[in-house]
């Protein structure tokens, strides 16, 4: 099974609660923050694709999320989802694409699981 690594300290800041105080702030904030995110998410899958990850499409995805303490509701960390499936569908080299479209034609599902861990913040399993 292939899977693709994203960092939490990274995400951290693109969790519902800042996004919804970033829109409260202004529009113009919260969309530089979701081009952020996105952005960030793209440059992970680019590397995925390099590296010959690819997911077979249509499928469920499983969410490991690793935190570093439980001081972020699991609701604000499944927010960010958002961002890596739209990272995954800008990440494209040549005809490449990680993924097309993230509706329910390729989206069949998907599973989150939350672990405490202060350590190994990018252990993979």
């Amino acid at each position: 099974m292939d899977k693709v690594i994203l960092d939490p300290n990274i995400l951290r800041q693109f969790t519902l609660n800042k996004y919804i105080e970033a829109e409260r702030k202004n529009r113009f904030i919260a969309a530089k923050l979701k081009k952020t995110a996105t952005a960030y998410a793209r440059n992970v899958f680019l590397q995925a694709i390099t590296d010959d990850v690819s997911f077979s499409w249509p499928t469920k995805l499983k969410f490991d999320w690793y935190l570093p303490d439980r001081r972020i509701d699991p609701d604000n960390w499944t927010f960010t989802q958002k961002f890596i499936f739209d990272g995954m569908q800008k990440a494209q080299i040549g005809k490449r694409v990680f993924l097309d479209n993230d509706n329910v034609k390729n989206i069949k599902g998907f599973d989150h699981d939350f672990y405490l861990d202060k350590v190994n913040l990018l252990r993979s399993q």
